[in-house]
């Protein structure tokens, strides 16, 4: 007898996180938050002049939809603005001082996997980001690239709150001038309803 009720008290709890993982549905939100890199860099060699790259303020924000499958599976796509201000100072026979704005839409399309725990859900993600870019006419822009991440969500009734680490690679370019950075961080939080 004893057997039977440690048997169906842990068929009860085992059934029912199976039941907080079978979760259909389609959700919209926002997120913001701000790189942890930068995303233009003074080269590290090249000619006689020197440049630096100083970054004033940097921020990121933008809507998110997200339609989640059952089994913590989930496909995200992302429209996310970044706005960068930089003073680039050129020394060379005469040192000059510009202001310079950059700023780019990035649209990540990510898989997302998160793990099945009750209250506190870690995730990853993964997938590709394109991205249009205005920038000053010297730098070569890359536009398409990959992205992994990583984070927690909360869940409240129909609202879900998360924070995120993402990583984004895009090609390279070794030019003597400053360039767009190929390796980029970014923490997001999220409101998804």
């Amino acid at each position: 007898m004893r057997f039977s009720k440690y048997t169906l008290l842990f068929l009860f709890f085992t059934g029912s996180l199976f039941a907080q993982h079978l979760d259909f549905g389609f959700g919209v939100g926002v997120k913001g938050g701000f790189p942890f890199t930068d995303f233009l860099q003074a080269p590290s060699s090249g000619n006689s002049t020197i440049y630096t790259v100083q970054k004033s303020s940097d921020y990121i924000v933008g809507p998110v939809a997200e339609i989640r499958i059952p089994f913590g599976f989930a496909a995200e796509v992302n429209a996310l603005y970044r706005n960068s201000d930089y003073r680039v100072t050129t020394s060379d026979i005469v040192t000059t001082i510009s202001d310079v704005n950059a700023h780019s839409w990035e649209f990540p399309y990510l898989a997302k996997f998160r793990f099945p725990i009750p209250l506190l859900k870690p995730f990853v993600s993964g997938g590709g980001v394109y991205r249009t870019l205005s920038v000053p006419n010297y730098v070569t822009p890359h536009h398409n690239g990959i992205v992994l991440g990583g984070g927690l969500e909360l869940r409240i009734a129909r609202l879900r709150l998360s924070g995120e680490a993402r990583w984004l690679h895009y090609g390279g370019s070794s030019e003597p001038y400053p360039t767009l950075g190929s390796n980029e961080g970014e923490f997001l939080l999220g409101i998804i309803f």
